[in-house]
């Protein structure tokens, strides 16, 4: 199955419900950046966590986390889009090559107690909502879940996981967030903390360890006796995508100070890597000093 999210809603919780299989993209973020198991699973929790909060609305929203901390793995960086495209890289990739991710992992002591999430959500307007809030627990999604609770205030259950074979390879990944809207009943909180819970005791882990799973059947876990109220709103695709390309490269480049394009120039070349997809640019002389010649006639 490829890999989908969709969104929904539950009329009688009156609760909204983003939930994604992303196996396929995570596996794709890790191949190119040559990640180790634990910096590969830190990187799909962020993707996965990145993708939920970027399609809870319904066009032109962008969302960016960041996560950093103080362990060996450091965090990681995603940028979601409201389209089902991603791209992110983890911070240390090659970190913590030994630790075994076959069974459900905690990730805390390897991403570092000490640190932050930042979440930036731009809608397409002229102005971007920012947020930030210290580490609680550093496992990524139990994080951005915290960030919903203190920096949005949304009643909020959200929760990912991966699943790795032996090999240290992803078998299945996906996620899901519920939150609460406006004039939600009671019993829609009380929902809310029994979804944490199976969360964080293993149960959505144990689901998408006993087989190939849908958007709908990780969605359906977490409300438990109320399942049969899922109501599907639309579906969409997921793709590991980055925006870079040559011509960004370039403009990049006119930005470089005179002295290191003139060395890069010297070097007959330039290769650029891009953090978020890995993507290596090769820059010829040619176009180097076509970059300085703009650059002079621009000065003078």
């Amino acid at each position: 199955m490829s890999d989908q999210l969709i969104r929904a809603i539950h009329r009688t919780l009156n609760v909204r419900i983003v939930a994604a299989i992303a196996t396929d993209v995570c596996k794709d973020a890790a191949s190119r950046h040559k990640a180790t198991p634990a910096a590969a699973c830190a990187l799909g929790r962020g993707i996965l966590g990145s993708f939920l909060l970027a399609t809870l609305t319904r066009g032109g929203e962008r969302v960016t986390i960041q996560l950093q901390a103080n362990g060996p793995l450091r965090g990681v960086n995603v940028d979601a889009y409201d389209d089902g495209l991603v791209r992110g890289y983890p911070l240390v990739p090659d970190a913590c090559p030994d630790v075994r991710v076959d069974r459900r992992q905690r990730l805390a002591d390897l991403i570092g107690r000490d640190g932050v999430v930042n979440v930036l959500r731009d809608v397409g307007l002229q102005e971007r909502f920012q947020g930030q809030v210290g580490l609680v627990t550093s496992e990524v999604d139990e994080d951005i879940e915290a960030y919903l609770r203190q920096s949005e205030q949304i009643p909020s259950a959200l929760g990912t996981e991966l699943i790795f074979d032996a090999a240290g390879q992803i078998v299945q990944a996906g996620g899901v967030l519920l939150q609460a809207m406006p004039d939600a009943p009671p019993e829609t909180l009380t929902m809310l903390r029994e979804a944490q819970h199976m969360m964080r005791g293993g149960d959505f882990y144990q689901l998408l360890a006993s087989g190939p799973q849908t958007p709908e059947s990780l969605a359906k876990l977490l409300l438990g006796p109320y399942a049969d109220g899922l109501e599907v709103q639309d579906q969409r695709s997921l793709q590991f995508r980055c925006r870079c390309d040559s011509s960004r490269i370039a403009v990049m480049l006119q930005t470089v100070a005179m002295r290191d394009l003139d060395e890069l120039i010297e070097e007959g070349k330039a290769e650029i890597t891009c953090n978020f997809c890995a993507q290596v640019y090769q820059i010829s002389k040619e176009t180097l000093l076509e970059i300085r010649r703009g650059r002079q006639q621009v000065q003078n």
